[in-house]
């Protein structure tokens, strides 16, 4: 009887995630990844993944929700498939820099810092990360151009001084 109870369960699971849209999926796993519940969120968007693999949004809230766990190389990777589906997605560009950024790959980093904002100009805090990280490189002129752009667009400039 455990066995037929085990296999109904199965069954019933799987019926019940290919019934569920990607879209109801994302939702959830969004849901979680607001509430900072980073585990949850990844097993909700896999779902998602295996329901609607050609989705970028949800490659990209994967690598997210891998990256506050730390986990960057996993995040990269979801980053790029999600870049792969939508080479335009700013937003990856975005995040895939500050994994970079963790990982310590300071010159990639600002390549993918390059691209967000070459896709959305108007996104201060990209500037900021990336003239933060120019700083860190000793590009205090480039750091402080991008510290400029950040301020004009209404960011607050970071406390650090970029004195190397």
């Amino acid at each position: 009887m455990k066995r037929w109870t085990n296999i109904f369960l199965v069954i019933f699971t799987i019926s019940t995630v290919s019934a569920q849209s990607s879209d109801s999926l994302i939702t959830i796993g969004h849901r979680n990844y607001e509430l900072g519940d980073y585990p949850e969120a990844i097993k909700y968007l896999n779902l998602a993944a295996e329901v609607d693999g050609r989705n970028p949004e949800i490659f990209y809230l994967l690598g997210v929700c891998k990256s506050q766990l730390q986990l960057n190389n996993e995040a990269l990777k979801d980053y790029q498939i999600a870049l792969a589906l939508d080479p335009t997605y700013a937003e990856v560009y975005f995040e895939k820099g500050y994994s970079l950024f963790m990982l310590g790959k300071l010159e990639e980093s600002i390549e993918a810092y390059d691209k967000s904002i070459k896709l959305r100009p108007e996104n201060a805090v990209a500037y900021v990360n990336r003239g933060s990280v120019k700083c860190i490189l000793g590009d205090k002129e480039g750091a402080m151009k991008d510290w400029k752009k950040a301020e004009d667009l209404g960011a607050p400039l970071p406390e650090q001084d970029c004195d190397i």
